[in-house]
């Protein structure tokens, strides 16, 4: 109870109360000490022991009888000296004997400082506050005779004693009255206080609805105004939480697909119903555990701290299904990594589908090559008769069948490249190869075309190291396909610039040209198979529509990238970039 507030502002009006009274009590008690003290040299000096009376003592202590002289004259100034039952008069000799006085006391007198004084011939009217008694020595005669006043300040203690009691009362008084003013002072501040500490249980219990009233417009009811304002925003808040949370867990629920999270020390924190029935008893496992178990080549450590700003990908065979998973970290609040999210989409169908879809066109690519060959060798048996043995009629549907053959074969010769490719054939067969000198022979073998269509192919190639580390017919096919594109697409007299360089470990080849563009809408489909931005053009330049798809294929087993820019009407710009070989890396 006395560590609330209420308690804390009524002794500060106690303790307040308190050291007034103190300073204001021991302010008067000193003062009146001092007044007192003051008063008795003063009133001794001034109004008693003139200059005129003290020759009229020195007068009479030069008379024949100067005892009884100066007894006589010192009673007719008793009044004035303030002569009572506290205050007494004293005759002494040189030696401090009395001689006479006020009162009926006899013997010797104490010596003091201004008995001292006087002994030396000096008025002795100095005030020590530290002696038990106020006293005044007037010296006669060079010392001979001592008039010695002195008081036992009895007087003066019965006063103070007398204001300590009136002191004490009025201090509890004060306080009574102190008491009284705090608590019902406190009352108004730790009302709305108090009102607002049960207002935020409330709040911490998950209760929003009701408000404070507002009493009063100073600073309470001012924070009585923002708490009320605080507890709505929070409420709206805490409903479109609440909102998105059931959302969200809706859709969780509802997915076909395994939804994981794990916190940052690899323990399972959430899974939702595809995923129970996806693990099932190895929904206990660590993430390191499982993804070990489904030989993922993938580690907690790696996502949060190496790869953390990626979403990575692996392919899965878990219980008989092909699966796709995907990893992605989340972050709290202070952007620090606090989990992963793994999702597991089930590719089995899809795997079958793109499995008899390879092994279809595998089987229609080899079957298609001998008849294709069969016609294209009739065809030109028939072209080679000659006009004197064959209508020219013939020889016009002759020359047409020959070309059709002939872009089918291309076509049926990209279908079984994309087959290997599919089949990762292509891979197997990596070696060393000097990269800059494959572009070099690429851009020769090609200069004649280009020199035919009226275009210059300009080099730049620059770099220390250019060895690299893959199959290097595959690499010539995607500069082929690139380069010839270039010249296919640029208008006649166009201009094609082939750059390459490329740091420690990463080979960059760019391939610009001046040529017509690629419209923006055309650019994101540019590299699936069959598709030409321009089919009939496409169609009479020879083009399959699987070049582009081709070429994105062999640079990703290789570990590539490649992209495409293309300000219409400005030309078209390919970046390639390809890994150097490294001297760890196995052939």
């Amino acid at each position: 109870m006395f560590k609330s507030i209420q308690w804390k502002i009524i002794a500060i009006f106690l303790l307040l109360t308190v050291s007034v009274m103190i300073v204001v009590g021991t302010f008067l008690i000193q003062n009146i000490s001092a007044y007192y003290y003051s008063d008795f040299n003063n009133s001794l000096d001034t109004q008693v022991f003139t200059e005129d009376v003290v020759e009229d003592f020195e007068a009479v202590a030069d008379s024949s009888d100067p005892l009884n002289g100066c007894l006589e004259l010192l009673k007719v100034y008793s009044v004035r000296m303030g002569i009572d039952s506290f205050r007494n008069y004293y005759i002494l000799d040189s030696s401090l004997n009395i001689l006479g006085g006020s009162s009926s006391e006899t013997g010797t007198k104490e010596s003091s400082s201004n008995i001292i004084l006087a002994l030396d011939g000096k008025r002795g009217n100095r005030v020590d506050k530290n002696s038990e008694i106020m006293d005044y020595a007037l010296p006669l005669n060079d010392g001979e005779y001592i008039i010695y006043v002195t008081d036992s300040m009895q007087e003066v203690d019965e006063i103070i004693t007398n204001m300590f009691v009136n002191i004490f009362w009025a201090l509890l008084f004060g306080l009574l009255i102190s008491l009284i003013l705090g608590y019902f002072l406190s009352r108004t501040i730790i009302s709305p206080i108090s009102t607002l500490q049960h207002r935020s249980e409330s709040m911490a219990e998950g209760d929003f609805t009701h408000k404070i009233e507002v009493r009063s417009r100073d600073e309470i009811g001012r924070l009585t105004i923002a708490f009320n304002e605080m507890a709505a925003k929070i409420n709206t808040s805490l409903e479109e939480i609440q909102a998105e949370k059931n959302k969200v867990e809706a859709i969780l629920l509802n997915m076909t697909d395994a939804v994981l999270a794990y916190d940052n020390t690899g323990t399972l924190i959430h899974i939702n119903p595809a995923g129970e029935n996806l693990l099932g008893e190895h929904k206990e496992k660590s993430f390191d555990e499982f993804f070990d178990l489904v030989e993922a080549n993938i580690s907690l450590y790696r996502i949060l701290y190496i790869d953390s700003n990626e979403s990575i990908e692996r392919d899965i065979e878990y219980k008989g299904k092909s699966l796709k998973a995907y990893f992605a970290p989340f972050n709290t609040e202070r952007s620090l990594t606090a989990g992963v999210v793994v999702v597991f989409q089930d590719i089995t169908r899809r795997q079958m589908l793109d499995n008899a879809r390879r092994e279809f066109v595998a089987n229609v690519s080899h079957e298609l090559r001998t008849p294709l060959t069969t016609i294209k060798t009739y065809a030109e048996t028939i072209s080679d008769m000659g006009e004197e043995n064959v209508d020219s009629s013939v020889l016009h549907f002759v020359g047409v069948i020959e070309n059709e053959a002939d872009r089918m074969t291309r076509l049926v010769k990209d279908l079984l490249t994309l087959s290997q490719l599919d089949s990762s054939k292509i891979i197997e067969r990596r070696k060393k190869f000097d990269l800059a000198q494959l572009i070099s022979s690429v851009i020769e073998k090609l200069g004649i075309t280009a020199k035919q269509s009226g275009h210059r192919i300009k080099s730049d190639i620059r770099m220390s190291s250019s060895v690299c580390f893959g199959e290097p017919d595959a690499i010539e096919q995607v500069l082929t396909n690139i380069i010839s594109n270039a010249i296919k697409y640029t208008p006649g007299g166009g201009k094609i610039e082939v750059k390459c360089y490329g740091d420690f470990s990463k080979a960059y080849i760019t391939v610009q040209d001046n040529g017509i563009g690629i419209p923006e809408s055309d650019l994101p489909r540019i590299f699936e198979r069959f598709y030409r931005v321009d089919k009939a053009r496409s169609r009479q330049s020879g083009g399959t529509g699987l070049g582009l798809a081709i070429a994105k294929e062999i640079i990703l087993r290789h570990e590539g990238t490649i992209e495409i820019e293309s300000p219409q009407q400005k030309g078209t710009i390919v970046k390639i970039m390809l890994p150097l070989y490294k001297k760890d890396e196995m052939e």
